[in-house]
């Protein structure tokens, strides 16, 4: 059973050998150098591994178009994503390999991830699994690109969108897809097997994230896969995470309107109370 891992790396040299290292055990890494400016390539080179592969785009095309770009050049059976700043636990690759050998019927997988600073391990999130495709906006996210796993063929018949001006929400976008075309996720574990940073990226840009996110849901609604309806329960869900997101960062007086923003609740009362004590969750 061969896993290929795909990391994406744009301005990520900074923690990109502690995420090759941990992906180390698959079949092959292959690092896509989005046309980084730190070099992701030549650093990646020097480390000198022989299952490592480095792919280069000329130019920058965005994280969808590079973990596209790794899909296709992987040679795996499976194909797992994980983002340049988070990382495997040492036992991903042994339990994962023995979990597919043992279901040859899945063909798409995840488990859950745990927070994590750079230095400190935080809480994990599990996230709500879909019964229904209101689900991917109404409940809390369930799966992270980084604790993600395709088989090859699936993941190549249907790509990341590319659209930059949406990047960071192309995930989402592809498990709607996936799910319409009636695909399921399976969490193959409740073990935390990617440590997912929360000082980076997304979680980082939470204000230019939730816009991208309402711009995703219209897609949605285009294309039939949701009704317009649940777009007003999806908007206080989104300000609810944006609040959590901003709480555990302690920052106090964002999260606590967000909370507001995002309805009257007896959860949203009792957080609220959290950040006006100044204790974070």
């Amino acid at each position: 059973m061969k896993i290929s891992v795909v990391i994406p790396c744009y301005q990520s040299e900074e923690t990109l050998r502690e995420a090759v290292d941990s992906a180390a055990k698959a079949f092959e890494v292959l690092v896509v150098d989005d046309a980084s400016p730190g070099g992701c390539a030549d650093l990646v080179r020097s480390w000198n591994w022989p299952n490592v592969r480095v792919l280069v785009h000329p130019q920058n095309l965005g994280l969808g178009a590079a973990r596209n770009t790794g899909s296709r050049a992987a040679s795996g059976d499976w194909i797992a994503y994980l983002d340049a700043d988070d990382a495997f636990e040492p036992q991903w690759h042994e339990r994962l390999t023995n979990f597919l050998v043992q279901a040859p019927e899945v063909t798409w997988a995840y488990h859950p991830v745990r927070e994590w600073d750079g230095q400190r391990l935080g809480a994990i999130r599990f996230g709500d699994q879909p019964r229904q495709a209101s689900d991917w906006v109404l409940k809390r996210p369930a799966i992270a690109p980084s604790a993600c796993l395709l088989r090859a063929d699936i993941a190549r018949e249907h790509p990341f969108d590319t659209n930059q001006r949406l990047q960071g929400t192309e995930d989402l976008e592809l498990w709607m897809r996936l799910w319409a075309q009636g695909l399921r996720p399976i969490r193959w574990t409740d073990e935390p097997f990617t440590r997912y940073r929360i000082n980076h990226g997304m979680s980082a840009e939470l204000e230019s994230h939730s816009i991208k996110i309402r711009l995703r849901w219209a897609q949605f609604v285009q294309q039939g896969w949701i009704p317009e309806s649940v777009l007003k329960h999806a908007e206080g869900e989104l300000l609810r995470q944006k609040a959590r997101s901003h709480h555990k960062a302690g920052r106090f007086a964002e999260a606590q309107k967000a909370y507001w923003a995002a309805g009257v609740t007896f959860k949203n009362v009792i957080l609220t109370v959290f950040t006006v004590l100044r204790i974070r969750i």
